[in-house]
């Protein structure tokens, strides 16, 4: 059953659709070849973006094949049942969301899977994915609930890249 350790929740911010996947690509790069399954919550496409750097970036075709079995369209039923599906679909050791949107699609998405995490076994990576812009004066409190922060050199500790933040309750 679940424990406070099979979830990590991390934070990720981006200016524009070219550098979010710019982003996350490093990263699933680094963990598809494992037992981990990636699994998106798209408030909108990013198919057009993936074909487009995919057909740039010199990737072995496997990888690239990997990196096109996820879905980067828009997922329009984030309801719990389809979160469950998610969850319960496919038996990986991990898996690894992926959510971007604005504030109340991603916030909605993250309470069905605090709906569920009492019934999960698999260890789920949450990654949500805030434009800059839009979340600018929200950041104290994005980082407030993520434990780690994703950027294009990787994954980090939060104070690492905001050296002033401090946790509340900390």
């Amino acid at each position: 059953m679940y424990n406070k350790n099979n979830l990590k929740r991390m934070c990720s911010f981006y200016v524009n659709d070219i550098h979010l996947i710019t982003m996350l690509l490093p990263y699933i790069e680094k963990k598809i070849n494992g037992s981990g399954k990636f699994y998106t919550f798209f408030e909108k496409d990013f198919d057009k973006v993936i074909q487009m750097l995919l057909s740039k970036l010199n990737l072995k075709k496997e990888l690239k094949e990997k990196i096109n079995s996820i879905n980067w369209k828009n997922s329009n039923n984030i309801s719990y049942e389809n979160i469950k599906e998610v969850l319960e679909g496919e038996k990986d050791d991990e898996k690894y969301l992926i959510i971007n949107g604005s504030k109340d699609y991603i916030n909605n998405v993250n309470q069905n899977i605090n709906k569920y995490l009492k019934k999960c076994e698999c260890k789920i990576n949450v990654i949500n994915c805030y434009e800059i812009v839009e979340f600018n004066k929200n950041i104290t409190d994005i980082l407030d609930k993520s434990k780690k922060i994703l950027n294009t050199s990787g994954e980090h500790e939060i104070e690492e890249i905001f050296p002033e933040y401090k946790k509340k309750n900390a």
